[in-house]
């Protein structure tokens, strides 16, 4: 039984880089795709397809072997434009290393460093 489909695929994710995997098969969610967008742009990823398996989508996701870790953040903490530092300092291990993966309140997934003037909702981290 599936309770956090998220944390899943992150999980199948980083599996698959840890053992050398060229490409990783994954769950599909409106979610997931605007992650992996956000993944390839910053180039964790080669690219990823949509796939037809067993008459359920799939998402193909072609590794990069570049994520040293990927993690969903539970519980789900949200900030102010100006308390993300001390998320920064508490989830990535340097400064400029890494990402911390947002949903903004306009729906849109975005990463710290895209952050204006504007709050969220932190998912996960990825370095």
């Amino acid at each position: 039984m599936r309770h956090d489909l998220l944390a899943d695929v992150f999980s199948a994710i980083k599996n698959a880089e840890r053992i050398g995997k060229k490409d990783a098969i994954v769950d599909t969610s409106n979610l997931v795709k605007n992650i992996l967008d956000v993944l390839k742009k910053k180039g964790y990823i080669e690219s990823y397809e949509t796939i037809t398996k067993n008459n359920y989508n799939k998402f193909k996701i072609n590794l990069n072997n570049k994520i040293n870790e990927l993690r969903v953040v539970k519980p789900r903490h949200s900030f102010k434009k100006e308390g993300i530092t001390k998320f920064k300092e508490r989830y990535l291990p340097g400064e400029n290393i890494g990402f911390l993966l947002v949903s903004t309140p306009k729906n849109k997934i975005i990463t710290d460093r895209e952050l204006k003037d504007e709050g969220g909702i932190i998912i996960g981290y990825i370095y």
